[in-house]
C-alpha cells in the first residue's frame, strides 16, 4: 500500500472512532422527561408525580409539577427505568436523565 492509502485509512478510521465516541455521549443522557436550568446536580430533583407515582420529572421547578394529574400507571420507558438518574446535564445547563 502506497502512503496516501494508509493515510486515507487511518482518516477513515479517526473519523469512525469519534463519531461513535460522540453517539456513545449523546447516549449517556437524555431531556424526556425533564425540565428547568441547572448549574449543579443539586438544582435538580426527581419529583414524583399523579397516582402512585407512575410519573416522574427531573426538573429545577418541583412546585410546577405540584398539582398536576397523571394516569395511574408505571412508564414503562422512562429514563429512571432503563437506569438512568436526575442530574444536572452541566454542558447543556439543564436537569435531564444520566446515565
Amino acid at each position: 500500500m502506497n502512503k496516501g492509502a494508509v493515510m486515507a485509512i487511518l482518516i477513515a478510521g479517526i473519523f469512525l472512532v469519534s463519531g461513535c465516541a460522540i453517539k456513545q455521549a449523546y447516549n449517556e443522557f437524555t431531556f424526556e422527561w425533564s425540565d428547568g436550568a441547572c448549574m449543579k446536580d443539586s438544582d435538580c430533583t426527581a419529583f414524583e408525580y399523579g397516582c402512585g407515582g407512575g410519573h416522574i420529572q427531573c426538573t429545577s421547578n418541583a412546585s410546577k409539577w405540584k398539582d398536576v394529574m397523571s394516569t395511574c400507571d408505571i412508564v414503562e420507558n422512562h429514563p429512571s427505568q432503563k437506569g438512568f438518574r436526575c442530574a444536572c446535564v452541566e454542558k447543556e445547563k439543564k436537569c435531564g436523565w444520566v446515565k
